[in-house]
């Protein structure tokens, strides 16, 4: 009996230990979470590229915080997709827990396209739209362009791309039919022809393309009479399947070589070309553009240039007078005897060339000049009354294209044939001749002449040569 009251005790006595274990155990067993925004984690989760996966880790042993003893084991890369396993370990006295964790790291955004200019554009048609451009751009993948698939249907451009993910963005571009341009008419060859009379004359038609029809029908109209003397206007007029219409004109001018020159000693309206400083490599352009207009000029030569030059102006009609041997101001203009030194070298080569002893000259500066004032006090007075005393007729001018002046400091060819072409218009009056200064050493100058001789054509002037007949023209001398 004693014995089994003793085996009693001691059962009651070992459940007691065992609770109290127990209840130890559980007391001091280790408080240990993984949270994220307050909430325990999944063990499976799931985060985008670049996304950044932060949980609070947690450890409490009787209310002591050992936060710090929980180690991590493995981690994941949110630059490469794919699935990672990361492990939390707490170990404290008899106590060892983990906390797994699987991450899987997905790309959930879509790519972004961008188009070249508008969403809505206007065209002759969907098939004719000229593609403008777009981009593709994914934030995984990168320029995703050149994986763009792009579809035509009905009045749309679908733009559709895909990334490695299978993300799908659509981009629309809506094409709106219409045709508001007209057709584009090119005038072969010249707008402005310049015919001789009596010469035939070729009509070199025009060239006609539209923006939305291939196939544009030209109509010319008009017609010239190369045995009339006249202006004549060529028409062109074409128009699309939509009505737009473009017309464009060539305007001929029939014109009596005769006619431009002019035979009266006054010279009312007639323009007289000169050109200084010459012969030079442009001088044979010069003189291809007068013969073909049939126009006569006066070239004030010096010791410069060709002698081959000198003898063409001479054969083909053209005055050659006489400007300086050497045209250095400070030679020239250094005594009388200087300047007629220096007049008599280029003379004498004229002579030489020509057969001919020329009487017709042009003071280096014009008489007007102030340089000489630099060498010689009063020697412009002197020369200006010696020459004609000495049988020469000088000539300077009223008319100045500036080509060795202002026009030639422009910077550009352009402005340089702009600025003398303007000149030379606005200078011209049919109440006195025009005696025009140029010089055929500059290159621009034989590039424009053409248009200043075409625009005297057109608004009625004659030419002439200057001679010993022409009324001359001085400038007030101002030493």
């Amino acid at each position: 009996m004693e014995r089994r009251r003793l085996k009693n005790i001691l059962l009651i006595l070992i459940n007691v230990i065992l609770i109290f274990l127990i209840v130890f155990l559980y007391v001091t067993k280790p408080k240990f979470n993984v949270l994220l925004n307050g909430e325990d984690v999944k063990r499976y989760y799931e985060i985008g590229v670049y996304e950044e996966f932060n949980p609070t880790v947690s450890a409490k042993y009787l209310n002591k915080d050992i936060s710090n003893e929980v180690i991590k084991i493995g981690d994941y890369d949110n630059t490469k997709l794919g699935e990672y396993k990361i492990v939390y370990q707490l170990s404290k006295n008899i106590y060892k827990m983990n906390k797994t964790i699987f991450i899987k790291v997905v790309d959930r955004v879509a790519p972004v396209i961008s188009l070249t200019g508008a969403n809505e554009v206007q065209a002759c048609s969907l098939e004719s739209y000229v593609e403008e451009g777009y981009k593709a751009e994914d934030n995984f993948d990168g320029d995703i362009t050149n994986m763009v698939e792009v579809k035509r249907e009905n009045d749309t451009i679908y733009y559709i791309v895909s990334d490695s993910s299978n993300n799908v963005t659509t981009e629309e571009r809506k094409v709106i039919s219409t045709d508001k341009e007209a057709p584009k008419i090119e005038v072969n060859k010249d707008k402005r022809l310049y015919i001789k009379l009596n010469d035939t004359y070729t009509e070199y038609s025009a060239r006609v393309s539209d923006n939305c029809d291939k196939n544009i029908d030209l109509i010319t109209s008009g017609s010239v009479d190369t045995s009339k003397t006249g202006h004549y206007i060529i028409n062109y007029s074409a128009s699309d399947s939509t009505g737009n219409k473009s017309t464009a004109i060539r305007d001929v001018f029939v014109y009596d070589p005769a006619s431009l020159v002019d035979s009266g000693v006054e010279g009312k309206g007639v323009i007289y070309l000169t050109f200084d400083d010459g012969p030079s490599a442009y001088t044979p352009k010069i003189l291809d553009i007068l013969s073909k207009y049939g126009i006569k000029a006066t070239f004030f030569v010096t010791n410069s240039g060709k002698d081959d030059y000198i003898k063409r102006e001479y054969k083909e009609g053209h005055t050659v007078a006489l400007h300086t041997a050497s045209h250095s101001y400070k030679k020239v203009y250094s005594s009388v005897d200087a300047y007629f030194s220096d007049l008599n070298s280029v003379s004498n080569r004229v002579f030489n060339l020509t057969g001919v002893r020329s009487m017709i000259i042009r003071f280096p500066g014009g008489s007007s000049n102030t340089v000489s004032k630099n060498y010689k006090k009063g020697i412009m007075t002197t020369l200006t009354d010696e020459v004609l005393k000495r049988g020469y007729h000088y000539f300077d001018w009223n008319i100045s294209v500036e080509d060795a002046g202002s026009c030639g400091k422009k910077k550009s060819d352009s402005d340089k044939k702009s600025c003398m072409y303007n000149y030379f218009v606005k200078g011209l009056s049919k109440n006195r001749s025009n005696v025009v200064l140029m010089h055929d050493v500059k290159y621009y100058t034989a590039d424009k002449l053409e248009d200043m001789i075409k625009y005297a054509i057109e608004n009625g002037y004659s030419f002439d040569k200057i001679t010993m007949e022409t009324k001359q023209v001085h400038h007030k001398v101002n030493n």
